[in-house]
């Protein structure tokens, strides 16, 4: 990207010396964030983007239950849901067994202490009764008025794994359902769509009428997604279509071949070496606990008030407009397709760094001697998460830029824009017919799909459907018999 595009883009952010970008000491993480990311690219080398919200997924699980975010009449639950997709075989496995030892200590420990019932959700089985639950016949005894004991047969609801609080985690989200529909995975999407929607109402509630048992099964999942896989096929329908990846934090990013290799050579080096793990996993349990701790210390002090827990100075308003339209700007000469798809991201970003901002309040809160200045969000925590949540929606723009580029390009080639263009050419060459319909270049759109027709040896509801698809070439008007013409646009203007 251009120098100058990025200062003005990042101004408040960025310096730069000698050309290089240096992030300043306002936009840093928290520092037990920073110690946490160093620690965990040890093991899932260069993923350092990824490695830093793995730790807000498990902060905003812990808190959730203390936390209510507020806004106007609306108020939201601090939860972060993420999605990684990236290249094959370059750090995803790797940061999940690193990351699931520490979460499921840290959850241990804390449902021991505070009678709390967090756990890992963390299935290959994706099918709906996996999920959100179902019914099964049991046999029960029952002790009838007259104190005979009889055996009866009753329908007994089975809880799904999503039901629950902790992490719903997903190593292979290619084969959840979200992205190839399967008729055993029919509602995935329903699912995630409804169990993200804040806590702070009744929409996130799963429901479904089952064909055995009178009431619908009920799922209550109040888990944070933290779902990884390869970049899939057909992504950019599943953003237009679907709705549910919007609803995620989602980094995307197609590893260069210059970073693959780097994380091959590292690979190299670690090969008979032995790292302590143990230490490392309990270190940081003890940090996510302490976290906790110091959390539900604020919550107690407010009678339980979950909206009072954190506070709020006005520059972190200030910083989060500058954000939104710093993120307005990056796209305002986008493509109009790519500007289009990520308008519907913006809103749910936005969410998510009003979310980070005060998650990073929180992580930095025991470092704080004076309780009196704990949990209150400020434009520097605002500047935090969004020093982080930029990555992830550069990324998304700079891919979504090239695969509609790319689906683009596909569907010329299958739609013979070539053809559309030489027979219009033609046409204005060796005009046929009146010479009146070609002043400035217009032709009758019905004798460029018969000229298409007969060069592709395709039938016309064929020649209509790819014209559809390549219609931006071209613009259109009519003479006042509502005939239609065309005419090329790079030869017209």
């Amino acid at each position: 990207m251009n120098k100058n595009l990025i200062e003005e883009e990042d101004e408040i952010f960025y310096s730069f010396v000698d050309n290089d970008v240096q992030v300043t000491n306002w936009a840093r993480l928290p520092a037990i964030v920073e110690t946490y990311t160093k620690d965990a690219t040890k093991a899932s080398n260069y993923n350092d983007v990824p490695a830093s919200i793995s730790f807000f997924v498990m902060l905003g699980q812990l808190c959730k239950d203390m936390i209510a975010i507020p806004s106007g009449v609306n108020i939201d639950d601090c939860r972060i849901q993420f999605a990684w997709l990236q290249t094959s075989g370059t750090g995803k496995s790797t940061l999940t067994n690193w990351y699931i030892p520490i979460i499921r200590e840290a959850f241990e420990r804390v449902n021991t202490q505070y009678g709390t019932q967090m756990n890992i959700f963390e299935t290959t089985d994706y099918t709906d009764a996996a999920l959100i639950g179902s019914y099964e016949r049991r046999t029960e005894e029952v002790v009838d008025d007259d104190g005979q004991t009889r055996r009866i047969e009753v329908e007994a609801p089975i809880q799904g794994q999503l039901d629950g609080s902790g992490l719903a985690m997903w190593d292979e989200f290619e084969a959840s359902g979200v992205f190839k529909q399967s008729q055993h995975k029919e509602n995935a999407v329903v699912y995630l769509n409804t169990f993200m929607n804040t806590l702070h109402g009744e929409t996130w509630i799963i429901t479904k009428k089952l064909k055995m048992g009178d009431e619908p099964i009920e799922c209550k999942c109040e888990r944070s997604v933290y779902a990884t896989t390869y970049i899939p096929k057909h992504l950019t329908t599943v953003i237009a279509e679907k709705g549910v990846l919007q609803r995620l934090l989602i980094f995307i990013y197609e590893v260069p071949q210059h970073q693959q290799q780097q994380m091959r050579r590292q690979l190299i080096a670690d090969f008979g070496t032995i790292k302590a793990r143990e230490k490392v996993q309990t270190k940081y349990a003890d940090s996510f606990v302490k976290l906790y701790e110091c959390v539900k210390e604020r919550y107690d002090a407010v009678g339980g008030d979950q909206l009072k827990v954190i506070r709020y100075d006005k520059t972190a308003n200030d910083a989060l407009l500058q954000e939104c339209i710093l993120m307005e700007r990056y796209i305002t000469n986008s493509r109009q397709v790519v500007f289009e798809a990520m308008e519907t991201f913006i809103n749910r970003i936005l969410k998510h760094i009003e979310k980070m901002a005060v998650l990073c309040c929180v992580a930095e809160a025991p470092s704080i001697p004076d309780k009196s200045k704990r949990f209150i969000v400020t434009d520097k925590h605002v500047l935090q998460a969004s020093s982080l949540i930029r990555n992830c929606y550069k990324s998304l723009v700079s891919w979504l830029d090239e695969a509609l580029r790319e689906e683009k390009r596909g569907l010329e080639q299958k739609a013979n824009v070539g053809a559309f263009k030489a027979e219009y050419r033609n046409l204005i060459k060796n005009p046929k017919g009146s010479r009146k319909l070609l002043k400035d270049g217009w032709v009758k759109k019905g004798i460029l799909i018969e000229k298409v027709m007969a060069v592709t040896k395709r039938g016309n509801s064929t020649i209509y459907k790819w014209y559809a698809e390549i219609d931006e070439y071209f613009e259109e008007t009519a003479m006042a018999d509502k005939t239609k013409l065309v005419r090329l646009k790079e030869d017209w203007t």
